[in-house]
């Protein structure tokens, strides 16, 4: 597996993948592999303009994809929001690779990435699920907050991690 930075020819699967909740169960592991790329833009304006929101020089994040054996499994972007913090957006790994690390493998990597973008904390937030609360918790993750849906479906938990400070190497003089 790779995790690599967002391409445009990545936009229909990213749309997909975006998309799985509505399609169904989220954890159903029958969904395919390939999942079949959409054709009709997602229901997440972010995810609709990738570049727009997370790649431009102007939104200051970046968005990645995790690939295997050719094609994307997850997904995952972090944009800025505030002085020397980001967030985690769209996190989604495909149903029929969970529990393989992708989802790990995509947080380390938006983790490198936001440090290297010179921020400190990363936020993100998640709806109360337990496989979630677990996963955010094992990767170091500390709930800061919790909140009801205004629909009263799900309760929205909101969690930050304090990133290391990115390395520097100190000048030797030779």
């Amino acid at each position: 597996m790779i995790v690599r930075r967002f391409r445009a020819a990545d936009a229909p699967t990213v749309a997909a993948l975006g998309d799985l909740l509505r399609i169904g169960d989220p954890a159903d592991s029958a969904v395919p592999v390939p999942l079949p790329p959409s054709n009709q833009p997602s229901g997440f304006r972010d995810l609709v303009d990738v570049p727009g929101h997370f790649l431009d020089a102007d939104a200051g994040g970046d968005f990645l994809v995790a690939e295997l054996d050719g094609h994307l499994v997850g997904m995952g972007g972090i944009r800025p929001t505030g002085e020397a913090r980001a967030e985690v957006k769209r996190l989604r790994v495909h149903p029929a690779v969970r529990r393989q690390g992708v989802g790990r493998a995509l947080m380390n990597a938006l983790e490198r990435r936001a440090a290297e973008l010179g921020n400190r904390e990363l936020h993100l937030d998640t709806a109360d699920q337990p496989d979630s609360t677990a996963f955010y918790l094992n990767l170091g993750y500390r709930e800061v907050d919790r909140e009801p849906s205004p629909y009263g479906e799900w309760t929205t938990v909101y969690y930050v991690k304090l990133l290391g400070r990115p390395l520097v190497r100190a000048e030797t003089g030779e």
